[in-house]
């Protein structure tokens, strides 16, 4: 008795050995008898089938005096008791609680839930109590212990039946029938006095002193703790503000608080609530929230309540993260219930009547938070600025301070997207046997990124370089500044200090603008590849809608999406989607506008390189103008840009039978590059069917071809000396 515990196992083997006396002393006493029919021969219980005999034994009042055990006994059941509570005091002065007692302490177990979770222990402790259990139960298949035979256990060895405990029991509400015992659906041909007693695996494992995250929590939960050898000192501003609301708002009786986190995944949420729960020597558990309501109702109850015990008995703060936007859906009629939204509002409300304080890690600010029984501040992590970028750079890679910052001000991305990104260049750079350089870098990055716009645009490999770009001086010469400021945002913008100025998206929009063919394209696709970007080409007819509402919808999926996707978005056709707003005539004009307001919004909000390209500059709002930083107009080439063009456009292996007279053609025909191109494709096509090399005449013919299409017909006059050889 003056022995405090040192291990589990000791306190068990008292706390079973108190139960075998008690067990003991109960199968000797009478009235139990009384709770069951008897079994037959083949272990069956009658289930209607009831003789008079039955009746009587069932009906007939208790014999007072002869039901109960002897008092020897009971005193015997006592000094054990006070056995064990001499030893937890002992254990109590060297800081040693059992796992039995600190279960019983995170809970509020009272003496009946306690009672009822060490019989339930016992059938998973040692197989003897099997037929124990069948036995108290008048020889019925029940293996394990049952509400019934620990209410009357209760009563007769210990004190009056806590009704209000023995109600929470029954209906299945107490701590110990949630978060202790095993969620499996009760049988329906059973009462619920006859529901068995099975402790869960979780809370097995914990009374044995393993404390392990619960399996059927894999793929939902993972328990996080802050590694400071891999700590990268970042937005720490945060995680001290996270730490005075866990110390203000974390421990309090009633009441909930939620700290919500909003920013893309990656960005450095789950690393600032560790870091504070670190200044703790706290963990945390990270529930993915998404899965849990797609579940059903009864399936999702049951894993709040397990997610629940796994964060009392692991000390773990909850951290509850989902990846959905919230939307209200509209029709032409209003807004419409949204019975996911619905049931993500429910399960918010659930999660806020367990829990004092939890973190929720959100895209944005989540309104499944609005209305429910909870205080909540919410903290925005906006995208990396450009010297923040460098941070973790430096961190990952082993390069020089141009590299560093060149890779900072082209890609954006997160946190844990450098971090990846920098890995595989790694990999890449060693399968090569050569050091790390920006090809390693770039193709790395472009690895990482996954199309997250999906139909809303088409990736376009952008192969094209400088030298296959034939446009006037001035065009390359400001295209050429497009690329600096991406490359040098981090000096302006944070170095001198001009973002503190701009309120809006530290993003950059040019227009490329001129007639078809003269390079618009093939323009963005330089640009994207001398910054290592992604190309994507948006598909305007996946944005605009007829249904009201419905084009601002997916103007917003797109440019969420794209965030930190590391890509320059390329509207062609712009003109579509950026038209004037037009004078309010009727709904329809009213909708339009709103939706070319809206677009204007997101454009200017947006963090990343934009490029319109359109045929009619005209046609774009002058709202959208005084947004554009540059503004290209890509011009018919000259002669001396054509004659470029003709022999850039030609291939060297191409086979050709005579000399041809490019300087020609180029001063003769006003054509586009693209124009340029198709004749010459044409041409190699009508010589090989002709099975020679390309020839002038080939050449002419493909000319007056493409002419055609615009309606002018050539003649051989048109052609000079070539078009009277080839006559």
């Amino acid at each position: 008795m003056n022995e405090p515990y040192t291990d589990c196992k000791q306190h068990l083997d008292d706390l079973l050995a108190l139960l075998d006396l008690c067990l003991a002393a109960a199968a000797s006493a009478r009235g139990l008898e009384s709770g069951l029919f008897e079994a037959d021969q083949t272990g069956r219980t009658p289930d209607l089938t009831v003789s008079a005999d039955d009746t009587d034994r069932l009906l007939l009042p208790r014999d007072k005096e002869s039901y109960g055990i002897a008092p020897e006994i009971k005193r015997q059941i006592t000094l054990a008791r006070f056995h064990i509570a001499m030893r937890l005091e002992k254990s109590a002065a060297k800081d040693y609680i059992p796992p039995f007692e600190m279960i019983r302490s995170l809970f509020g177990l009272d003496e009946l839930e306690s009672f009822c979770m060490l019989l339930a222990f016992s059938a998973e402790y040692d197989r003897k109590y099997e037929g124990v259990y069948a036995w108290l139960h008048n020889n019925s298949p029940d293996y394990y212990p049952t509400k019934w035979l620990a209410f009357r256990l209760y009563e007769l060895l210990f004190d009056p039946l806590p009704q209000d405990t023995a109600a929470a029991i029954l209906t299945g509400s107490s701590p110990l029938c949630r978060y202790l015992l095993s969620h499996e659906l009760r049988r329906r041909d059973r009462t619920e006095i006859s529901g068995r007693l099975v402790l869960s695996r979780r809370a097995a494992a914990y009374l044995r002193g393993i404390n392990k995250t619960d399996p059927a929590l894999e793929g939902i939960c993972i328990a996080l703790r802050h590694d400071e050898k891999s700590y990268i000192p970042f937005r720490e501003e945060i995680s001290d503000r996270l730490l005075y609301l866990l110390v203000r708002k974390g421990f309090r009786k009633k009441g909930c608080f939620i700290a919500e986190l909003c920013g893309e995944k990656g960005i450095g949420r789950t690393t600032a609530i560790l870091k504070a729960l670190s200044a703790l020597d706290m963990s945390a558990l990270k529930i993915k929230l998404d899965p849990l309501i797609d579940m059903g109702d009864e399936q999702r109850n049951k894993l709040l309540d397990m997610i629940y015990a796994e964060t009392v008995l692991t000390g773990a703060v909850p951290c509850f993260e989902t990846e959905q936007r919230s939307e209200v859906p509209e029709s032409e009629d209003g807004p419409v219930i949204d019975t996911r939204q619905a049931e993500r509002s429910y399960t918010a409300g659930r999660i806020a009547s367990q829990y004092p304080m939890v973190f929720w890690l959100s895209p944005e600010k989540d309104s499944a938070l609005n209305g429910i029984d909870a205080e909540t501040l919410t903290t925005e992590l906006p995208v990396l600025t450009a010297n923040e970028r460098s941070l973790f750079w430096k961190s990952f890679i082993s390069a020089d301070e141009k590299t560093v910052m060149s890779c900072a001000n082209r890609y954006i991305l997160t946190p844990a997207g450098i971090k990846s990104s920098a890995g595989l260049a790694r990999v890449l750079a060693g399968s090569e046997n050569s050091p790390l350089d920006d090809r390693h870098l770039a193709e790395a990055v472009r690895q990482n990124n996954v199309n997250r716009l999906g139909g809303y645009a088409k990736r376009i490999n952008a192969v094209f370089t400088w030298d296959d770009l034939v446009v006037g001086d001035e065009q390359k010469r400001r295209m050429r500044m497009i690329c600096d400021q991406v490359r040098y945002r981090n000096v302006v913008n944070e170095d001198w200090g001009f973002a503190k100025g701009s309120p809006y998206g530290r993003g950059l929009c040019a227009l490329f603008y001129g007639s078809p063919g003269t390079g618009k394209t093939m323009a963005a696709q330089v640009m994207a590849n001398e910054l290592g970007l992604e190309l994507y080409r948006i598909d305007l007819s996946q944005l605009t809608s007829k249904y009201i509402g419905e084009t601002q919808k997916n103007v917003s999926r797109l440019f969420d999406r794209a965030k930190n996707l590391n890509a320059m978005l390329f509207f062609d056709e712009a003109d579509a989607m950026f038209a004037k707003r037009s004078e309010v005539k009727d709904s329809h004009d009213r909708y339009a506008n709103a939706d070319t307001a809206f677009l204007l919004q997101r454009l200017e909000d947006y963090e990343g390189i934009t490029v319109l390209a359109t045929n009619y500059v005209n046609n774009i709002d002058d709202a959208f103008k005084r947004r554009i930083r540059f503004m290209i107009n890509f011009v018919f080439p000259d002669p001396a840009v054509r004659l470029r063009l003709w022999k850039k456009i030609l291939p060297a292996q191409a086979r050709t039978d005579e000399p041809l007279d490019l300087e020609f053609f180029a001063e003769r025909f006003e054509l586009s590059g693209s124009n340029i191109k198709e004749i010459l494709t044409n041409a190699a096509y009508l010589a090989a069917a002709q099975g020679t090399g390309i020839k002038n005449r080939h050449i002419i013919e493909a000319v007056k071809l493409n002419f055609s299409k615009y309606g002018k017909t050539l003649t051989n006059a048109d052609f000079g000396y070539l078009g009277q050889e080839g006559g």
